[in-house]
């Protein structure tokens, strides 16, 4: 019996031995986070990926943890199983599509995320709880600040960086007017051309519109994604009151304001942060084409001022509605006092408009250094709310007799508006002329 009872011990003490061997210690996963999560179902033109973000301060081992999903089609799957270390203030990106990630799950639907083992949880996510948000396109779910934060929903992603919403205020205040016929130059090469003006000191760039046509969404994309990735910030460069000619928001006839075409600007910009992810929309033709004072047909209530107020008012709204730090600007005539010909008062619409960006163009308006200086001032001081930045030529002549200029005579008229009470410079246009070093313009 005494043998028996060893043998019956010693097999138990194997057992349970194994069994420790088995779990081994309770891992410390401290610190560790489901950072940002965009969820965008599980195709090729669709990615979605996690981002893991290690906010403790040591090295944590991944090996045995996993990543679990429980949707209207999947409970619990495991979508990803752990290896190796990821050390502090480390970020380890999954995606479905390199599979690191086994399959995607959409923001249009209920869906958690559970961060752990089969037996624990480390951290989860639960999108009608933390963040109910749909998502755009470009968007993803962050906390913010990283690691800590509560959970927001925002239209643009930043994968692999510090999460953050969008501050337009701690970027440099430089500019370009950018086609959509550029973008194939600033993509060339791996992006030659648009790291060597980001090294130049340029921070945002102005894209016209019909680079967020339906047709072009892919390249556009695909651009949006490089320049952000650079340290860019992308605006929509929207077409106001001018849609294949000019298109009068007021209806003379019924005095009354013209609702399709504040609805089709308001969609346009929606459109644009949606599924572009954009940082900005830039106002163009934000006028009338020198014939405002001819709709006036019921002050106050209907004027052609009050025309291009209301669409920067909106246009504010749609912005501020994404709680994204989604940053509005507008082009102006740069006429002093033209409410008469162009509606556009700078006192009234920088009462919405974060940035008035007056087209200085000296060249075509023949404007001598001292005019320059007294039209960026009256600007900069009639902008209400908004900063100023001052639109610039990068040639010389009318658009009809154009000559590019060089980097020292472009740099030249950027020092000459730069000693005004301008905050910054927006240059017209990328293809004409050489641009200069502008690094110590913040």
């Amino acid at each position: 019996m005494k043998t028996l009872r060893n043998t019956v011990l010693c097999l138990f003490g194997a057992l349970a031995a194994l069994a420790c061997q088995k779990s081994g210690p309770e891992k410390d996963y401290t610190g560790l986070v489901i950072n940002e999560i965009a969820a965008h179902d599980q195709t090729v033109d669709a990615e979605t990926w996690v981002e893991l973000y290690n906010a403790g301060t040591a090295a944590i081992d991944l090996d045995g943890l996993e990543l679990f999903v429980t949707d209207e089609y999947f409970t619990d799957l495991s979508l990803w199983k752990g290896s190796g270390m990821l050390e502090p203030g480390g970020r380890l990106v999954l995606s479905s599509a390199d599979k690191s990630l086994v399959t995607g799950f959409a923001s249009n639907a209920d869906f958690t995320l559970r961060l752990g083992t089969a037996n624990g949880s480390t951290d989860s996510f639960v999108r009608s709880q933390d963040s109910p948000k749909t998502l755009g396109d470009r968007g993803s779910y962050q906390r913010i600040p990283d690691g800590t934060g509560e959970w927001k929903a925002l239209p643009y992603s930043s994968r692999d960086a510090e999460n953050e919403v969008y501050d337009f205020t701690r970027v440099p205040r430089t500019a370009i007017w950018v086609w959509s016929s550029h973008i194939p130059s600033w993509m060339a090469d791996g992006g030659k051309m648009m790291a060597q003006l980001y090294g130049l000191g340029y921070r945002h760039i102005l894209l016209n519109y019909a680079a967020f046509h339906a047709n072009n969404k892919r390249t556009t994309l695909e651009f949006i994604e490089a320049a952000e990735e650079m340290g860019w910030t992308v605006h929509a460069w929207l077409q106001c009151f001018y849609n294949g000619g000019w298109e009068s928001p007021v209806d003379d006839a019924n005095k009354c304001y013209k609702e399709e075409v504040f609805e089709r600007i308001r969609n346009n910009a929606r459109s644009y942060i949606e599924e572009f992810g954009v940082k900005g929309l830039h106002l163009d033709y934000i006028r009338f084409g020198g014939t405002a004072y001819k709709h006036n047909p019921s002050p106050p209530d209907v004027t052609a001022v009050g025309a291009v107020n209301r669409c920067c008012r909106e246009i504010r709204e749609v912005a501020d509605s994404f709680e994204a730090g989604i940053v509005t600007s507008a082009a102006l005539m740069p006429e002093m006092n033209s409410t008469y010909y162009y509606g556009q008062d700078p006192s009234q619409m920088g009462k919405y408009i974060h940035i008035l960006m007056p087209m200085i163009y000296r060249y075509s308006y023949r404007y001598s250094d001292n005019m320059c200086k007294t039209v960026a001032n009256w600007f900069a001081d009639n902008a209400a709310d908004a900063e100023m930045w001052s639109g610039i030529q990068t040639y010389t002549g009318g658009d009809s007799s154009v000559t590019p200029m060089d980097a020292a005579a472009i740099r030249k008229d950027i020092d000459l508006f730069m000693d005004t009470r301008g905050k910054g410079i927006v240059l017209f246009r990328y293809g004409l002329g050489t641009f200069p070093d502008v690094n110590d313009i913040q």
